[in-house]
C-alpha cells in the first residue's frame, strides 16, 4: 500500500487520516505505519514510524516537527506506506 494525502497538522503533532484511506486499504489501530511527510512551506521531507491510533490520527515526533519548522495547522503532504498482509 503507498498512499498520498493533505492533512493541517492538528493540536499535539497529530494529523488524521481521512475515513476513505481507513476503509480501502483496511487500516486497523495499532497498525505501524511508515509516514512520509513533507511540509508545502519548506519543501522539506522526513520519514518516520508511526502507529495508527484507534481515532484514526498518527502523531509526529516532536523532533520532526522541529526540524520542518511546522505548526498547528500548516498544511501537510502525507504518504503512507504499510506492508501488504
Amino acid at each position: 500500500m503507498d498512499v498520498e494525502f493533505l492533512a493541517r497538522l492538528q493540536a499535539q503533532n497529530r494529523i488524521q487520516i481521512p475515513v476513505e484511506i481507513r476503509q480501502r486499504f483496511k487500516l486497523k489501530p495499532k497498525e505501524f505505519l511508515e509516514v512520509e511527510v513533507k511540509s508545502l512551506e519548506r519543501y522539506d521531507t522526513e520519514t518516520f514510524y508511526a502507529k495508527l491510533k484507534p481515532d484514526g490520527r498518527i502523531t509526529i515526533p516532536w523532533e520532526i516537527v522541529q526540524v520542518l519548522e511546522i505548526k498547528p495547522g500548516n498544511l501537510l503532504r502525507v504518504r503512507l506506506r504499510a506492508e501488504e498482509e
